[in-house]
C-alpha cells in the first residue's frame, strides 16, 4: 500500500468514521436539579435512552423539553449535536455545541465534538488548533497529535503538521512511518533537504538496513536530483550489495534514465535475488518482459533469468509456462513444447499454457499431435472455442475436411462476438475448409462473413480472390478483392501473383504476364513452381511458346513429381 495513503487513512479512520457515535460526554451534576423537579431530570434520562435505542426523534423532542426547563445544562446541548450530526445537519449540531462550550469549557468530549465537526466541513486549521490544544493538555495523547498533524496539512500548514509528528516520535520512538510522513510534509513544502534529513534519521536508526538508502535515493531521483540519488544508491549498494530494495531502485532509476544495459543488470541482480520468494521473482520477470516487449535482445536476456528461475524453481507450473514463450520466441520450439508439457503436468489447469502448447503444433506435419493434445484440452475446457477451432485446424491439416469443418463450425457457436478479429479467421478457415471440400456456396458464404466482421483482412481477400480466379467465377468481384489486398500490402509476392492470374482468366495476357514477372522477382531464388507454371501458360496465351516450355521447365525443377507439368512439355501446349 502506498505509504501515505495508509498514513492517511489511519488518520481519517480517527475522526471521519462517524461523529455521531463520540462517547458519552462526562456531565457534571445539573446545578438546578433538586427534589422538587425531579420530573425533568427524568426527562434527560429518557432522552439518553431513546438516543441509545436509535430513537432520534424522540430523543430529541425530550431533550429540548428537558432544556426548557433547564437551560444552562451543557451535557443536554450536547447530546442534542450528536442527534444533529448523525441526521447531517452540521450547521444545527455545531451551534448546539458551541452552546455547550459556553457552558462547560473544560469538556474536552465537547471540543474533540466540536474539532471533528469543523473538520466535516473543511475548516482545518481552526480544527487543527482544537486537537493541538487537547494534545497539549492531555495524556495520552497520540491521537490528537495525529489529528492535529493531518489537518495543518490539509490546512497548508506544513511546517505545524511536522511539529506535531515529531512530539508524536518523541513518545513513540522513530516510527519509520511517521518519519515517512514528515519527510514528504518537507517535499510539498518544497524543502528537499529537510525531506532527505528526515530519512537519514532512519538510516542512523538503522545501519543494518538498506532499503532506506532505497528511499532516500529515491526520493532524490523524484525530485530531479538525479545525481545525488546516484551516489546514495551506489553508497548503499556498496554496503548491501544483495539488498533487494536496492537492486530494485537501482533497475527503476536506470529505466528512467534510458539505460537499458543498467535497467537489464539489476532487472537480473532482483529476479535472481535468493531472498525474494519465488513468486515475487515471477512478477518481476513478468513485468520486465511486457516492458520489453518488442526489445528482442530482452527476450533473450529473459530467457536467461527464466532458465535460472527453473533451476532455482523446477516445479513452478507457471514459470515453465512463461520459459516455454521465451523458447518458443527464441525460435526453439522442441524445447519449448517440453516446457508446457512439463508446466501442464503440474497444472493442467492454465488454458494459456494449453494454447500455447497447440500453436506449437499448427504445421501440416504435426497434425496427428494438434488433435490429440487438443482434444485433451477439451476434456478441461469443453466450452473453449479456441480448442475447438485448433482441433479443426489439426483436421484438416490432416486432410480430414468433414471432421474440421465440423470443429471450426463448433467453435464459432462458442465465440463470443466481442473478439471479432479471431471470430473473422474462424470463417476464414471454414471457408478454405469448404473450398477444398468443393463445397463452394458454403466457402463463399464463409469468406463474405469474415469480410463483413473485417473487410481490410488482405489474406482473406487475396485468398477468396485467388479461389474465384481458379474456378473462373465472379472475375470483377476477384479483380476488386485483389486490388485492395494489394493496396494494403503493396508489393506482396503472392498478391501480385493472384491478381495477375485474375488478369489471366479473363483474357487479358499482358497485364497477367507483367504481374506474374514482378511476383517472380519479388520472390527470388524462392520462388516456387506455381508461379514459373503460370507465367508458362502466359507465355502459351501470348503465342511464344518457347518461353512458355522453358517456365514449364523451371516449374518441373521445383516441383519434380507435377505430372500435369509433364504434360505441358511433352505437347508443348496447355
Amino acid at each position: 500500500m502506498n505509504r501515505t495513503f495508509a498514513w492517511t487513512v489511519i488518520l481519517l479512520s480517527l475522526f471521519y468514521s462517524n461523529i455521531s457515535s463520540a462517547q458519552t460526554a462526562e456531565i457534571k451534576p445539573f446545578d438546578t436539579a433538586t427534589n422538587e423537579n425531579a420530573a425533568s431530570d427524568r426527562l434527560y434520562a429518557d432522552a439518553i435512552k431513546e438516543r441509545v435505542l436509535n430513537n432520534d426523534k424522540e430523543a430529541e423532542i425530550l431533550l429540548l423539553r428537558f432544556l426548557n426547563a433547564k437551560p444552562n445544562v451543557a451535557a443536554a446541548y450536547y447530546e442534542l449535536a450528536r442527534i444533529n450530526s448523525r441526521a447531517n445537519n452540521v450547521e444545527k449540531a455545531q451551534q448546539q455545541i458551541k452552546r455547550a462550550l459556553v457552558l462547560d469549557s473544560d469538556n474536552k468530549w465537547y471540543q474533540e465534538f466540536y474539532g471533528n465537526l469543523l473538520a466535516a466541513k473543511n475548516e482545518y486549521l481552526t480544527a487543527a488548533d482544537i486537537f493541538a490544544k487537547l494534545a497539549a493538555k492531555y495524556k495520552p495523547n497520540e491521537d490528537y497529535l495525529l489529528k492535529s498533524a493531518l489537518l495543518y496539512q490539509r490546512g497548508g500548514k506544513n511546517i505545524k503538521a511536522i511539529g506535531q509528528l515529531e512530539e508524536v516520535i518523541k513518545q513513540r520512538g522513530l516510527d519509520e512511518e511517521v518519519v515517512i510522513q514528515i519527510s514528504q510534509l518537507y517535499v510539498k513544502d518544497k524543502n528537499i533537504e529537510g525531506a532527505g534529513n528526515a530519512l537519514h534519521r532512519l538510516i542512523d536508526a538503522n545501519p543494518k538496513e538498506g532499503r532506506y538508502y532505497a528511499l532516500l535515493a529515491e526520493l532524490y531521483d523524484n525530485n530531479k536530483m538525479p545525481e545525488k540519488a546516484k551516489g546514495i544508491y551506489e553508497e548503499g549498494e556498496r554496503k548491501f550489495p544483495n539488498d533487494i530494495s536496492l537492486q530494485l531502485g537501482l533497475a527503476s532509476f536506470y529505466k528512467r534514465k534510458k539505460d537499458e544495459k543498467n535497467y537489464s543488470l539489476y532487472v537480473n541482480k532482483a529476479i535472481s535475488n535468493k531472498n525474494l520468494d519465488e513468486q515475487t521473482q515471477l512478477t518481476l520477470l513478468v513485468s520486465y518482459l511486457q516492458e520489453t516487449e518488442k526489445d528482442s535482445m530482452s527476450k533473450v536476456n529473459g530467457l536467461v533469468l527464466t532458465e535460472q528461475l527453473v533451476k532455482a524453481h523446477p516445479f513452478n507450473a507457471s514459470i515453465l509456462g512463461i520459459y516455454g514463450d521465451l523458447l518458443s520466441f527464441n525460435n526453439r520450439p522442441q524445447e519449448s513444447i517440453a516446457a508446457y508439457k512439463k508446466s501442464l503436468s503440474l497444472d493442467s489447469g492454465n488454458i494459456n499454457v494449453w494454447q500455447q502448447l497447440l500453436f506449437n503444433y499448427t504445421d501440416k506435419p504435426s497434425a496427428d499431435s494438434l488433435i490429440l493434445f487438443s482434444e485433451k484440452a477439451l476434456t478441461l475446457f469443453p466450452s473453449q472455442a479456441i480448442l475447438y477451432y485448433l482441433n479443426g485446424i489439426g483436421h484438416i491439416n490432416k486432410g480430414e475436411l468433414t471432421q474440421g469443418i465440423k470443429a471450426i463450425t463448433t467453435a464459432i457457436d462458442f465465440q463470443p462476438e466481442d473478439n471479432k478479429p479471431l471470430l473473422a479467421e474462424m470463417y476464414s478457415s471454414l471457408g478454405d475448409a469448404y473450398n477444398s471440400n468443393k463445397d463452394f456456396k458454403n466457402a463463399d458464404a464463409n469468406f463474405d462473413k469474415s469480410l463483413n466482421i473485417n473487410p481490410s483482412n488482405a489474406t482473406v481477400l487475396n485468398n477468396y480472390a485467388y479461389y474465384l480466379s481458379v474456378r473462373g467465377t465472379r472475375l470483377d468481384d476477384a479483380e476488386q478483392f485483389s486490388k485492395k489486398s494489394l493496396e494494403l500490402r503493396p508489393g506482396e509476392a503472392t498478391f501480385l501473383d493472384t491478381y495477375g492470374w485474375i488478369f489471366y482468366q479473363q483474357g487479358k495476357y499482358q497485364k497477367a504476364k507483367e504481374l506474374i514477372q514482378q511476383a517472380i522477382e519479388k520472390n527470388g531464388k524462392d520462388t516456387d513452381a506455381t508461379l514459373f507454371e503460370h507465367l508458362g501458360d502466359i507465355y502459351y496465351k501470348l503465342n511464344e511458346i518457347d518461353k512458355a516450355v522453358l517456365y514449364w521447365q523451371k516449374a518441373k525443377e521445383k516441383e519434380p513429381l507435377n505430372e500435369e507439368i509433364d504434360k505441358k512439355i511433352k505437347n508443348r501446349k496447355l
